[in-house]
């Protein structure tokens, strides 16, 4: 590798290499060959060795560093750090290391203060240990669960990275995936525009250029000045509570946010704020029920088994004998679900109050070395939980002994309980009917039972309590925003409107994009758009943004928008926007809808049509229409399963589905009609229990969240 002698020089002081270290480019050229050559340790000594030769050389030091660093020799990256910082103070890439290195040993908060200074000591070019170390401080501040700040990094990383290197943005997507975190967190918050009459906005400039560039500790102290001066300006305290997050200093933030909201601000931006501060505020969380489970002893095994069989509020399940593999932890002889009320005897013509919930997890196991037969059960604490124990007792009878042990294993927040029930359908509930019923106990969760959960965020009162109180109308219309924006189902948006007309609370109005840009609003603002109002330019950007950052609701909506507006094409493809949009649609006929018309513009425009053929099948097989899945297979077969990749597809995707085995999958030179027989035999009921579609609430898996969530879906 040849050192260019007119690039920056990479001991991060901001000169050409050919004015700072040319006398040791050939070493620093020989250290990277063998850095490339995946040789570290060769490459660490050789820069031992050229540093006793040249001692302090700030690039020697700089490479000693970040090579210790690599091969995680802690404590010597600690001295080689103190060491160049002793040699070059104000060297930005010395800071970079000292960050990357408590990012490592202590975590990513105690790395936010070494990487602002380094980042304040950057004129022009960014240092490749700078860029680093944003990236690595970043994910540590992630992992931590400090999750303003860790997407504050993670945008700079991206916006600072070359265009050719997808890491950075590998990085923020990652972000993305944290337990269905609401949009709130996942879009980026960005500082406020100064008023524009304030005699001070040219200082408050300022703070933005230094925010843009990453100087987040240097812009506070801006912000700070200007607060002592001109008092509790609402856009001086949201940007100020802004940059706190960045910083990590969450409970700033989150004080800061929840008294702008309190100000006589835009009533979106208060709830905004509101919002964002509910959902990080350690203060407002609920008190969790634990999720236990409790060891029965065993009078007489066979008669508890039997006793067991006879009752139908407990149905036998089987579990994937794979969840056990690697584990000392032995399979159950026997597992059941417990159900609320007996399971009927059929599921057609079912009414949903008919319709049993799983209420624990039983699990009996054989007698051990050294332990006795025994049955599990594990249930969530509650109000239903006396109720559910009885029942346990009645089924077993006489054959079943006494609380032996029991253990915590998990949590559940009442709001959880609330809005997550897990039932259980007769095995011939036509899923037609399914589809109804969870839709409509949906609907009853969010309108009827969240509104009498007490919530710490509201002074401890339901939230059809907080509707008479004046001082939590703001408060109650942010939970109900994040209440909206945990659904991810664009089917709740009715549920949510009856929600507020109950609660006496306006409905958020339309938004006119006419008059101005809005391509910088934020995305849980997109539903309300007038989209007829939104130029082109600004529905691409939001598009973008929305696919970045896994904006469903948003991505369906401007998705739909882009596909009817044939000026966009070339930015936003239609075949893009049609797969978006198939993939978030929950209704089975408007998804078919979906298809016919991507399928057309493909044939109009000469394109194959397998891909939404496939789409077409996989639609068919989950809903059940064993006809139309075999009737869509045989075209596929007959259009495109001489494509090799077509019949990979295929072949996986009926396996995915459970239609056909792993040996079918691996003999794909067979016949289609195999599959087809597969499709017609297959049963599309689901497993033991079906969920309702998990509703996200503030206590919901944030990452990092150092609990175990409720384990009562498997024999834990």
């Amino acid at each position: 590798m040849a050192v260019d002698p007119y690039a920056s020089c990479p001991c991060g002081s901001g000169k050409k290499v050919k004015f700072c270290c040319s006398d040791l480019v050939g070493d620093i050229e020989k250290i990277h060959r063998m850095i490339e050559g995946d040789q570290p340790r060769a490459a660490l000594r050789h820069a031992e060795q050229t540093l006793a030769k040249h001692p302090g050389r700030a690039s020697l030091l700089d490479l000693k560093a970040s090579l210790e660093l690599a091969l995680g020799e802690t404590e010597a990256a600690r001295s080689t750090i103190d060491e160049f910082l002793r040699a070059d103070p104000q060297n930005s890439s010395a800071y970079a290391c000292q960050a990357m290195l408590l990012a490592s040993a202590e975590g990513g908060h105690a790395a936010v203060v070494p990487l602002q200074r380094a980042l304040a000591l950057v004129e022009r070019d960014m240092p490749q240990r700078v860029f680093e170390a944003i990236g690595v401080v970043g994910r540590a501040l992630l992992a931590e669960g400090h999750i303003v700040a860790a997407q504050a990094h993670l945008w700079l990383h991206v916006g600072i990275a070359p265009r050719d290197d997808p890491r950075a943005l590998e990085l923020l997507v990652s972000l993305n995936h944290y337990s269905g975190l609401p949009l709130l967190l996942r879009d980026n918050l960005r500082l406020q525009d100064w008023p524009a009459d304030a005699s001070w906005k040219d200082e408050a400039e300022t703070a933005t250029r230094l925010a843009d560039l990453g100087k987040w500790l240097e812009a506070t102290g801006v912000i700070d000045r200007l607060g002592g001066t001109h008092g509790a300006v609402p856009t001086l305290l949201y940007n100020r509570a802004v940059l706190a997050g960045r910083l990590a200093d969450d409970r700033a933030m989150v004080a800061g946010l929840h008294a702008y909201a309190q100000m006589e601000v835009p009533l979106d931006d208060a709830i905004e704020a509101e919002a964002t501060a509910q959902l990080l505020d350690n203060k407002v969380k609920e008190q969790p029920l634990d999720s236990v489970v409790r060891d029965y002893s065993i009078k007489d095994f066979d008669a508890l088994v039997a006793n067991l069989a006879d009752d139908r509020r407990v149905q036998q399940v089987e579990f994937d004998p794979a969840q056990f593999e690697g584990s000392d932890r032995p399979r159950p002889r026997h597992s059941y679900v417990l159900l609320d009320q007996p399971l009927p005897e059929s599921g057609i013509g079912i009414e949903r109050s008919e319709v049993p919930s799983l209420a624990g997890v039983i699990s009996i196991f054989g007698r051990q070395t050294d332990r006795p037969e025994r049955l599990e059960l594990t249930t969530d604490d509650g109000p239903n939980l006396e109720r559910t124990l009885a029942a346990l007792q009645e089924a077993g009878g006489d054959a079943l002994g006494e609380i032996v042990e029991q253990r915590v294993v998990g949590s559940i927040t009442p709001t959880e309980q609330a809005l997550n029930w897990r039932w259980h359908f007769p095995l011939n509930t036509p899923i037609p009917d399914r589809r109804k019923l969870v839709a409509e106990e949906r609907h009853v969760a969010i309108t009827d039972r969240w509104p009498e959960v007490p919530r710490p965020g509201l002074s401890g009162k339901t939230p059809r309590e907080a509707a008479g109180d004046p001082q939590l109308r703001i408060p109650l219309m942010a939970a109900i925003l994040i209440l909206e924006q945990g659904s991810n189902n664009r089917g709740d948006a009715a549920s949510i409107a009856v929600l507020r007309d109950k609660l006496g609370l306006a409905q958020p109005g339309p938004i006119d994009a006419s008059s101005g840009s809005v391509a910088t609003i934020p995305l849980v603002r997109v539903p309300r758009l007038i989209m007829d109002s939104v130029s082109d330019d600004d529905l691409v950007q939001l598009y973008r943004r929305s696919v970045l950052i896994a904006a469903q609701a948003a991505i369906s909506i401007l998705a739909q928008e882009a596909v009817n507006r044939p000026s966009l094409a070339d930015r936003i493809p239609p075949a893009d926007a049609y797969r978006r949009l198939i993939a978030a649609e929950n209704d089975d006929e408007r998804a078919l809808v979906l298809i016919q018309q991507a399928r057309e513009r493909s044939e109009a425009a000469g394109e194959s049509t397998a891909t939404w053929d496939l789409a077409e099948l996989e639609l068919y097989i989950e809903s059940g229409n064993p006809e139309q899945a075999q009737a869509t297979l045989a075209r596929i077969e007959e259009k495109h399963l001489d494509d090799p990749q077509v019949a990979a597809a295929v072949y996986r995707l009926l396996y995915e589905t459970g239609v056909i085995s792993p040996e079918d999958v691996a003999a794909q030179g067979r016949h289609a009609e195999e599959p087809r027989a597969a499709i017609s035999g297959a049963s599309a009921a689901p497993g033991p229990a079906e969920s309702s579609g998990r509703i996200w609430t503030p206590d919901s898996e944030l990452p990092a969240s150092g609990g175990k969530k409720s384990t009562l879906w498997t024999p834990s």
